[in-house]
């Protein structure tokens, strides 16, 4: 190529004037002509087609025909105007009632095919719903809310029920939750028989049972893990609604007037256009996991080190089990004792007894009560050995280092210490006693350090593994604990080594108070302040109509409020077979942003807005919250 040209232009140097011309059209028209061939291959600068394909297949038609009567054949074709494809037909495609098996759906070109693989029932109305199973074969545009129809029967059932399903102890809307109805309204229809008809939840948590013939039912909601249609009390979200429903058809009509002059000052008649409408359509479901039934038995006892053990169990206990230790008579009578009881299916116990926690194993036999098969506690006796567990160099501590261990504490003593917050030790083994005069709490002036009054209070006389310092704090002011070694004395001889931590307790400028008046004043009502994550950050009764939150730290905070029925502290779910629905959950229906040395009020009317409706809207939840 390069030769090529050379010599082309050494030609053209030795030509004549109008030779330059005429060669100097032939460029002109080789160089267009080229460019046209390079226009026409960038595929970027030639016409584009038309208009990206946002429109959903539209059927064409449909055998049986949609919304056929006394149909007998199990296979059923719908047509479309383009190429479809059937998406996650098991997931997406609801049909009611509920198949045992699942009908094969699938595309062929523009027609989609069902075939039943159960027998039909007579004189049954079927629904199958598509939601957003169907998609266009090239865009992937799909076809919302297609329902195909038939009847078995001579008519097609047109009654509905609808609502919504939220969870009862965050108010979320619960999503692709199958909502059933029985018209047997026994208790036992929910665990042993599939529902009569059914529907999915969608995004908002709402709800509409179709075709569904003329009767009273039993709604309920089910988040089907196993696809059987009917609940099997395994832990999955469930719900039910109280009364027995009756759907009903109700005909409603719009007047249009017909004037005979434009200025409409007289006028023919009048046409009425009715239409009808189903009711239920606003039932509210609220969701909840049953506490499962729990069959009592003691657990594998855990030897943690030398000196401490666990006994757990199965279910929590309200007896506490009586402990014999065995083959070891030169021990002491009270050879352990008990950590206070934090959650009553985990028992933890120190020996005391040198010349027992030396050893590697230990027999036990343990009295308490057990479950029998009709899950009755009754009278139990097991013989169980400890034995210590070993590190990971598989090494036993020796008594020397056992008895020589330091007494070692955690705290909360941070820099800023919040003005609510009291000072806190933890230590890693019991406490014995502790000597007031060797710990000091000072405020700092300047270098000057000015005693002040506190307490020592341990979390139990006879088993303390905290030690708690309250005083009068000031806003803004500097502090300083000390605690001189020896301060505090373990079970086992062990002491503390010497602690020193300056704090500063926040200003009081640096909170913010939130103060909520119920014009409505609930009974047994508590109050919960929520962080971001929706952890309670703060909890009140009511007082004379009002909440107060003071000194809280500048943040967003959610209010939410629940009806403690039974005024055990705490929210209690729901019992399906004792038809007790979770206690009442409300939430104030906006997210509050406090800022520092701000006073906020609020007027809280929870009666005034829809249950579905209280949830802040920017509260983001992860789903199914507990408590």
């Amino acid at each position: 190529m390069a030769f090529a040209d050379s010599c082309f232009f050494c030609t053209f140097a030795n030509m004549k004037p109008q030779q330059h011309f005429i060669k100097l059209a032939c460029i002109a028209s080789i160089l267009a002509l080229g460019l046209g061939i390079f226009g026409c291959a960038n595929r970027g600068a030639g016409p584009q087609g038309g208009p990206k394909d946002m429109l959903p297949p539209v059927v064409v038609g449909c055998t049986p025909q949609n919304g056929a009567t006394l149909v007998t054949q199990n296979v059923f074709v719908i047509e479309f105007d383009e190429l479809v494809n059937v998406d996650n037909a098991a997931k997406n495609v609801t049909i009611s009632p509920p198949q045992q098996v699942m009908p094969s759906i699938k595309s062929t070109g523009k027609k989609v095919r069902i075939i039943f693989e159960d027998s039909l029932k007579a004189n049954t109305t079927y629904t199958i719903e598509f939601n957003k199973a169907i998609v266009d074969n090239n865009e992937k545009n799909p076809l919302n809310s297609f329902t195909y129809v038939f009847s078995t029967g001579d008519h097609i059932d047109s009654l509905e029920i609808g609502g919504k399903v939220i969870d009862a102890a965050t108010l979320v809307a619960m999503k692709e939750l199958t909502v059933g109805i029985y018209s047997d309204h026994s208790d036992s229809a929910f665990l042993k028989k599939p529902f009569d008809r059914i529907a999915k939840t969608n995004e908002k948590g709402e709800f509409t049972v179709k075709n569904v013939s003329p009767g009273s039912y039993r709604v309920y909601a089910l988040k089907d893990l196993t696809n059987t249609n009917f609940y099997l009390p395994t832990g999955p979200d469930i719900a039910f609604y109280d009364s027995v429903v009756t759907p009903e058809m109700h005909l409603h009509g719009t007047a249009d007037t017909l004037w005979k002059t434009p200025e409409k000052l007289a006028y023919d008649s009048v046409i009425v256009n009715a239409f009808p409408e189903t009711y239920p359509k606003n039932l509210l479901l609220k969701s909840f996991i049953e506490v499962p039934e729990c069959r009592q038995l003691l657990k594998k006892p855990i030897r943690h080190h030398a000196k401490l053990f666990q006994l757990s169990f199965a279910c929590p206990i309200d007896t506490l089990p009586s402990i014999q230790l065995l083959n070891d008579s030169l021990a002491s009578n009270n050879w352990y004792r008990m950590e206070p009881i934090v959650r009553r299916d985990s028992l933890l116990y120190w020996i005391t007894d040198s010349t027992l926690y030396k050893k590697d194993t230990l027999e036990i036999a343990i009295n308490y009560l057990r479950a029998d098969s009709a899950l009755q506690l009754i009278p139990a006796r097991d013989t169980l050995k400890l034995v210590e567990a070993y590190n990971k160099n598989k090494k036993k501590a020796t008594t020397t280092t056992l008895l020589n261990t330091p007494l070692t504490f955690t705290h909360n003593v941070s820099n800023k210490l919040e003005v609510y917050d009291t000072l806190q030790l933890a230590f890693n083994e019991p406490v014995e006693q502790f000597y007031k005069d060797s710990i000091g709490l000072f405020m700092v002036k300047d270098t000057l350090e000015i005693p002040i009054p506190f307490q020592v209070l341990l979390n139990d006389s006879a088993c303390a593994l905290k030690a708690y310092l309250p005083f009068k704090k000031e806003f803004g002011k500097k502090y300083q604990l000390r605690v001189d070694s020896a301060a505090f004395v373990s079970i086992y001889g062990n002491v503390n080594e010497h602690f020193n931590k300056p704090f500063d307790v926040k200003r009081l400028e640096e909170y913010s108070n939130l103060y909520i008046k119920f014009p409505v004043v609930p009974e047994h009502a508590i109050v919960e302040l929520l962080d971001s994550k929706e952890q309670v950050v703060k909890r009140s009764r009511i007082v004379k109509g009002e909440v107060a939150f003071e000194d809280l730290a500048p943040s967003r905070y959610a209010v939410r409020m629940f009806i403690d029925a039974n005024d055990n502290q705490m929210w209690d779910t729901g019992i399906l077979l004792e038809h007790k629905q979770p206690e009442e959950v409300y939430y104030f229906s906006k997210v509050l942003n406090l800022r520092a040395n701000w006073d906020v009020e609020e007027v809280w009317d929870y009666t005034a807005t829809p249950l579905d409706m209280q949830r802040p809207k920017d509260l983001v939840s992860t789903k199914n919250k507990k408590r």
